[in-house]
């Protein structure tokens, strides 16, 4: 018989209490984040301030052309935890253009999407977790996902001091031969009143770029530019049970209704109220002016994501009544995960995820390429 394809992408539905506790989790690993919005009605909210409290991370960084060995300088390693910083490289990437490098701080760590030839030219061989789970046919050729430890290890450091040498670190004994660079974007979790120098990476021919981060907020009128969805429905699963008392098709198929139309508002666009979510909503003629904020694109993590759920949840108040939509898009080439597991780019769609909460009430959806693992 023959075998089924795999499939091209996936989409998964959490709702309840654990909906806000996958999405919590989610975010602790989240470390390569490009994109955050949050949807939100703004009647007798200050709106101004709101979306002064929405943003807690200020800065990213370019940092170009920085020798890979000063990646492994046991300052940097320090400062990768205690500012919990990640980095994410730039350049050519996404499928069949290069290899891609990342770095993030709990534990400070390298992980890489390589060519065959740049697997064998740095001798890293530590698979990420997750790396055997992926489809190897929608894999470019010979793509390897590995990882490496920064920080010098407890072996390393006792036979340097035995020698009366400086200790290195494994990544740093594997690279220095090479003497290359690479450029990354980069932000730190933990921002100081003065933006972080990256002073350990400084070399010759580097150069650190400190920016503000975009943001974008507009308003929307739904019912005037576009109609609003049923969320009710959606938050409440039981409504779409089928005669054996289990989720029926209709609730996936809203589900993909849903994000077809979050999509088409974010992107301005005319959208077609066609579909199971749409025959089941059943107040048609819903109106209201909500705020879309959005945060990137750029580069953020887990730090980011959870000062925007906690700033949504408090506009809602201790009675939980009204709604929001929180968003996160991660990087669509980034060796790891939102999950925490290895990663790579395809084209059969983004990782994201979306909580989405009405009168107390929780749905998480989570997208997610063929080339996505868990940790």
């Amino acid at each position: 018989m023959p075998t089924a394809a795999p499939p091209l992408g996936r989409l998964s539905a959490t709702s309840g209490p654990k909906a806000e506790q996958r999405f919590s989790s989610l975010a602790q690993k989240a470390w390569l984040t490009r994109k955050i919005s949050v949807l939100l009605p703004t009647a007798g909210l200050d709106q101004e301030l709101l979306v002064a409290k929405l943003q807690q991370q200020r800065h990213h960084y370019v940092l170009e052309d920085v020798p890979l060995e000063s990646l492994g300088e046991p300052s940097f390693v320090a400062a990768l935890e205690e500012r919990q910083i990640a980095c994410l490289s730039r350049g050519a990437r996404g499928l069949d253009s290069g290899d891609v490098l990342a770095l993030w701080p709990s534990p400070p760590r390298l992980g890489a999407a390589l060519s065959t030839c740049s697997f064998q030219r740095l001798g890293l061989e530590e698979p990420l977790p997750g790396a055997g789970k992926l489809e190897q046919k929608f894999l470019p050729c010979g793509q390897r996902h590995v990882f490496v430890d920064l920080p010098v290890s407890k072996t390393r450091a006792k036979r340097a001091a035995k020698l009366a040498q400086v200790p290195r670190s494994r990544w740093q004994e594997l690279v220095e031969p090479l003497q290359e660079t690479a450029s990354f974007m980069a932000y730190c979790g933990k921002e100081a009143d003065a933006p972080y120098d990256f002073a350990p990476l400084k070399s010759a021919t580097s150069s650190i770029q400190c920016m503000e981060v975009p943001i974008q907020c507009r308003g929307i009128s739904l019912g005037a530019d576009a109609r609003r969805p049923g969320f009710q429905q959606l938050v409440e699963p039981w409504r779409w049970s089928d005669a054996k008392g289990g989720l029926g098709n209709a609730f996936g198929r809203a589900c993909e209704d849903f994000l077809d139309w979050v999509g088409a508002l974010h992107l301005g666009l005319p959208y077609e109220e066609a579909g199971d979510l749409w025959e089941a909503t059943e107040d048609t003629a819903i109106s209201e002016e909500v705020m879309l904020w959005t945060m990137g694109e750029s580069l953020m993590g887990p730090r980011q994501i959870a000062h925007a759920l906690q700033v949504c949840q408090s506009t809602l108040g201790p009675d939980a009544a009204g709604w929001f939509l929180l968003s996160v898009w991660g990087a669509e080439d980034g060796p790891i995960s939102h999950h925490g597991g290895a990663h790579s780019f395809d084209l059969t769609g983004a990782c994201h995820a979306h909580l989405l909460q009405v009168s107390g009430k929780s749905l998480l959806l989570e997208a997610a390429n063929a080339l996505h693992s868990n940790a």
